[in-house]
C-alpha cells in the first residue's frame, strides 16, 4: 500500500508538471479553484452538508487474493494503496491528489503519496500485532469508533487549506 501510494503521488504531481509545461500560469487560477472546493468540502467533512466524495465503491476481487501469501499482499495493497481503484471515505484524499496537480512537485507526490499509503495500511500494521480474532476486532470497533472525530480532523485541516489558497494570493 505505501509504495502504490508513493506512485499515484508520484503521478499526480507528474500530471501537474506536465500541465505547468504547458500552461504555465495556471497555478493560480487552479490553486484558487482548488480553495473553493475544499472549503466546500470541509462543510462535508464537518457534517454540515452532503456531498459525494469522488471516488469508487470498488472491492479488490477474493479470486485475486487467493494465491499465497506474498502474492495476495501485492495485489490488495497495490490495488487500495493506489487510493483511485477504491472507497476513499474522506474527501481530503481528492483534495490532496488536485494539490498535487496544482503544485505540480514530484517530490511532493512522493512524500504525500509515502504518508498516504503508510497512513492507510496503519489498520494492517496494527492488526498484525494482534493474538486473536477477539483482538482484531476490538482493533476494528476502536477505528471504527474513531470515524466521527477523523472526518472533523480532516474538515478542520480542509478548511485551513482552503483558507491557505483562498488568501496566500491576496498577501502577495
Amino acid at each position: 500500500m505505501t509504495l502504490a501510494g508513493a506512485a499515484t503521488g508520484v503521478a499526480f504531481a507528474a500530471a501537474g508538471a506536465g500541465l505547468h509545461g504547458l500552461w504555465p500560469d495556471a497555478t493560480l487560477p487552479l490553486a484558487i479553484g482548488l480553495g473553493a472546493v475544499a472549503l466546500v468540502y470541509a462543510g462535508h467533512e464537518a457534517g454540515l452538508i452532503e456531498l459525494p466524495v469522488p471516488g469508487r465503491d470498488w472491492q479488490v476481487p477474493a479470486t485475486w487474493v487467493r494465491d499465497g501469501f506474498y502474492r495476495s499482499a501485492v495485489v490488495f495493497g497495490g490495488a487500495v494503496g493506489f487510493g483511485v481503484f477504491t472507497r476513499i471515505p474522506y474527501a481530503s484524499f481528492p483534495i490532496l491528489l488536485a494539490w498535487l496537480v496544482v503544485a505540480g512537485n514530484v517530490w511532493y507526490g512522493l512524500a504525500a503519496g509515502l504518508i498516504y499509503g503508510s497512513m492507510r495500511a496503519l489498520s494492517i500494521y496494527l492488526g498484525s500485532s494482534r493474538g486473536d480474532v477477539s483482538q482484531l476486532v476490538e482493533l476494528n470497533h476502536t477505528l471504527m469508533a474513531a470515524i466521527p472525530a477523523i472526518h472533523q480532523v480532516t474538515g478542520l485541516a480542509l478548511a485551513a487549506f482552503a483558507a491557505y489558497l483562498l488568501v496566500a494570493p491576496l498577501l502577495s
